[in-house]
Formats: structure tokens, C-alpha cells, sequence
């Protein structure tokens, strides 16, 4: 038995090496960066998300009768889009609804239904047309305001309206295929 263990230790012993990885010069990386402009920009998204559909927070203290006050910067061309989007918020939720449209995965609306009735179809595509003129201003806006690439912005809002929407909404994955919610 004596033997059985030492030969056992011999081949752990054996089996046991001391790796070391080092660099030339030490690595450097700012983690905390990348959360924090992820944080900025997911900041900036809500904000945006709840002027077009309102709070998604709860209010702790019912006796606050203040209205919310947006602490980010808007261009009078953001503020503009904002409006226009809340503005159609209701017509867009219909066409979500009745199957007629869809959110692509780089969060812009596209007609997604084949059976549009005729008399709609027009209406529908230019109704996309001008959401996504002003969700294009609104990612820009937020993308160079917080010095991030606009995919990356278009990311979190496709997350956002993905959190929000309820279910039977059609949403496009990242292989290109469509699911309902």
C-alpha cells in the first residue's frame, strides 16, 4: 500500500509544473471604462424611452407631485424627434399588434406582415419611414454625445423596446430570423 501511495505522489509531483506568463512590459486595461459608457449610454436610452412611453419605475414617494426632469442634454432637433415619435407612439403600437410590423435587431421598425391590406400599406411605410428617421437622430444623438459607435447605441434601444413591448410583438434576431414575443 506504502508503495502504491508513493508512486502516486511521485506522479503528482511530476505532473505538477509551475507556469508562468509574464510580458515585457505589464498589461494595462481600463475595465471601468467600458462599464461606464455602457452605463451613460444605457442612462441616456432610458431617458429617451421614457419621455416617448413613459416611467418604467416605480414612484416611491407618492406625495412627490413634480413632474421628472431629464438630466441629459437634448438638441432641439432630439427633443423634436422625441415628440414626434410619442406623437405616432399609438399608431406604431397598433401596427405592432396586428402583426404589420416588426423591430429589425439594430432597433428600427420594418414592415414584417404579407397580408397588409392595400389601403394600408402606403400609410404603414411611411409611417416606418418617419419613426425610423427620428429613432436614426435619436442613436446618433446619443451615440456621439457618449463618444460610442451608433451599433452600440442601436443595441441597448433594441434591448430596451425588447424589455418593454409585451408579449406577440414581432422582434428580428441577431441571425436575421423573426420571433413573436
Amino acid at each position: 500500500m506504502k508503495k502504491i501511495l508513493w508512486v502516486f505522489l511521485v506522479i503528482v509531483a511530476i505532473s505538477c509544473a509551475k507556469v508562468n506568463l509574464q510580458t515585457a512590459q505589464p498589461l494595462k486595461v481600463d475595465i471601468n471604462m467600458r462599464v461606464d459608457v455602457y452605463q451613460h449610454v444605457a442612462a441616456d436610452v432610458a431617458s429617451v424611452q421614457d419621455q416617448i412611453y413613459g416611467s418604467t419605475q416605480k414612484q416611491i414617494n407618492f406625495l412627490n407631485f413634480t413632474q421628472e426632469a431629464y438630466a441629459q442634454t437634448q438638441s432641439p432637433e432630439v427633443t423634436a424627434a422625441i415628440e414626434r415619435r410619442k406623437d405616432r407612439r399609438n399608431t406604431i403600437e397598433d401596427y405592432f399588434s396586428k402583426g404589420f410590423i416588426g423591430e429589425t435587431s439594430n432597433a428600427y421598425l420594418e414592415a414584417i406582415a404579407k397580408d397588409i391590406p392595400e389601403n394600408l400599406k402606403s400609410t404603414i411605410a411611411n409611417t416606418i419611414s418617419e419613426e425610423n428617421n427620428d429613432r436614426r437622430i435619436i442613436y446618433k444623438s446619443i451615440a456621439a454625445k457618449n463618444g460610442v459607435d451608433i451599433a452600440q447605441t442601436e443595441k441597448i434601444f433594441f434591448d430596451d423596446d425588447y424589455k418593454r413591448a409585451p408579449a406577440g410583438y414581432w422582434f428580428q434576431s441577431s441571425n436575421g430570423s423573426w420571433k413573436q414575443k
